[in-house]
C-alpha cells in the first residue's frame, strides 16, 4: 500500500518549514524584547544603587568629619596666662614628639596624598584647632586641587589644667608647681608661656611607676607631702627630640613660667588626636595621624569624595576683651594671614591671634558615583557656598567624560566649640 493510500490518521503530520520560520522569528523578536527590558531595568538599579552608595557615603563622610572637627581644640586649655585682657591659649608653638625612640614631629615623610603638604611645611607642625591647607592636596579621579585639614584634640580624663614650673628641668624630672591630676603614663605636653614667636611644644610620657595618690597631687601620710617632682620615661618619651631639649625650658623672672599639661594617656587608649585629612585618588578620603602613624601611609576613612573644599567662621574681635566670639565673617583659607603655611609658622602676629579667632568651619564635600553612564546625566557646573557671594563660592566645571557620572554636594557649618569657649 503507497503512504498516499494511508487512513489519515496514519500519516505523517506537522509543522511547514514556513511556519519554523515564523515561530523562531517570533520567539527572536521576544527574547530580544525581554533582553532589553532586563538591560534596561538591571542598568536603573545600578543607577540607583550608586547614587544611594554616594547618599551613604556623604551621610558618613559628613558625620565623621563632623566627629573630628566638632572636638578640634578640646582638651587643649588656655595657657592660664592673660595678655593684654585676653586668656592666651598655647596654639601656634611647633610640636616636638617621637614614639619607642623615633622622632615623629617634625614629621619626616608622608604618603600620597599629603607628600605635597609636608613638603611646603618642612614637616613642622604647631599646635592648632584646625587648620584648613589650601589646595593642598590633588585626587587623581579629579585632577583638580581639594583643600585638607590638619586637626588637632586632647583627650584628658580629668582636668587638663597647666601646671607652671617652679625649677628648670633636670631631665627625665620636671619639676612643677604641683601634679594634681597627672598620673602614670599620662602624655604631657610641655610649653613655654605663649610671649614669643615660634615657641616649642614636646609632648612627652609620664613614667609608669609614677604615683602620686590616685591624682591627688600629694601623699597622704604624715606629714602631707605634696608631689612636684614628675618623673618622665616611656615609649613616648624621648630627650632631646630633634633639635629641642628639655633643659631649654628654663624659669623666667618675670614670673610666666613654662608649664606642663596633660593631653591624654597611651595606656587606657585615650590618645590625642593630631590627624592630617584629604581626598586622595580614587575618590577616597584620607586620615593620617600624626601621634599613631602606621608606616607613614594615611589610612582611609571614607569613599565616594570627588573634592573637599573649606572656609574659615572667624569672630574677627576674637583678641579684643570682652568680645562674645560670634562668627561674623567668613574667610577663604588662602586669604593673607589665614594661609597655612602663615598660620603654621608659630609668630604671635598674625599666627597666634588668627588661630584664636577661627570659631567655626563651613565644610563643602562633591560626591560621586563611581558608575560611568552610557550619556550625559551631569550637565553642571557644580557649585559650594553659593550663598555667601562670588568671591567665596567655588565653581566646579565638568567636562564631557565627568558628566557621565552622576554627583551630590554636600555643604555643613561646624562650629569649634573649645575655641568658643576661649573668649
Amino acid at each position: 500500500m503507497m503512504p498516499r493510500d494511508l487512513p489519515y490518521s496514519f500519516r505523517q503530520t506537522g509543522f511547514s518549514l514556513i511556519e519554523l520560520m515564523v515561530a523562531l522569528g517570533i520567539g527572536l523578536v521576544m527574547s530580544l524584547a525581554v533582553f532589553g527590558v532586563l538591560a534596561t531595568s538591571e542598568g536603573k538599579k545600578r543607577t540607583m544603587t550608586t547614587a544611594n552608595d554616594i547618599n551613604q557615603a556623604g551621610n558618613f563622610s559628613t558625620f565623621e568629619l563632623d566627629h573630628i572637627i566638632d572636638k578640634a581644640g578640646s582638651g587643649i586649655k588656655t595657657s592660664g596666662y592673660v595678655i593684654n585682657g585676653v586668656p592666651a591659649p598655647l596654639f601656634g608653638c611647633k610640636l616636638f614628639a617621637s614614639l619607642s625612640s623615633t622622632t615623629l614631629l617634625p614629621l619626616g615623610t608622608i604618603s600620597a596624598p599629603f607628600v605635597s603638604l609636608n613638603t611646603t611645611l618642612g614637616g613642622n607642625y604647631t599646635l592648632a584647632p584646625i587648620i584648613i591647607a589650601k589646595n593642598a592636596t590633588t585626587p587623581g579621579t579629579s585632577g583638580q586641587p581639594s583643600d585638607a585639614l590638619i586637626v588637632m584634640s586632647g583627650a584628658v580624663g580629668y582636668g587638663g589644667i597647666p601646671q607652671p614650673f617652679i625649677n628648670d628641668p633636670t631631665a627625665p624630672v620636671l619639676h612643677l608647681a604641683h601634679t594634681v591630676s597627672i598620673r602614670a603614663n599620662d602624655l604631657v605636653l610641655i610649653a613655654n608661656p605663649p610671649l614669643v614667636d615660634s615657641t616649642a611644644c614636646m609632648i612627652e610620657q609620664v613614667n609608669a611607676t609614677f604615683l602620686n595618690n590616685n591624682g591627688l597631687g600629694y601623699i597622704n601620710v604624715p606629714p602631707i607631702t605634696q608631689i612636684v617632682d614628675l618623673p618622665l620615661a616611656g615609649t613616648r618619651y624621648k630627650n632631646p627630640i630633634g633639635s629641642q631639649d628639655l633643659n631649654t625650658y628654663p624659669t623666667l623672672p618675670n614670673g610666666m613660667q613654662p608649664m606642663a599639661m596633660v593631653i591624654g594617656n597611651e595606656v587606657t587608649g585615650n590618645m590625642p588626636s593630631f590627624e592630617i585629612i584629604g581626598v586622595g585618588d580614587n575618590n577616597v578620603l584620607y586620615s593620617y595621624d600624626l601621634l599613631q602613624p602606621i608606616a607613614n601611609n594615611p589610612q582611609p576613612l571614607a569613599e565616594g569624595i570627588f573634592e573637599l573644599h573649606a572656609l574659615y567662621g572667624v569672630a574677627t574681635n576674637a583678641n579684643v576683651p570682652g568680645d562674645p566670639g560670634i562668627v561674623d565673617q567668613w574667610i577663604d583659607p588662602a586669604t593673607a594671614g589665614y594661609d597655612y603655611v602663615t598660620l603654621e609658622n608659630g609668630t604671635l602676629a598674625p599666627a597666634a591671634q588668627n588661630l584664636r579667632t577661627i570659631k567655626a568651619i563651613r565644610l563643602g564635600l562633591i560626591m560621586r558615583t563611581s558608575l560611568i553612564e552610557k550619556t550625559s546625566v551631569t550637565a553642571g557646573p557644580l557649585t559650594l557656598f553659593s550663598d555667601l557671594g562670588a568671591p567665596l563660592t567655588y565653581t566646579r566645571t565638568l567636562s564631557a567624560a565627568e558628566q557621565r557620572y552622576r554627583y551630590r554636594v554636600i555643604e555643613s557649618t561646624i562650629p569649634i566649640r573649645n575655641a568658643i569657649l576661649l573668649n
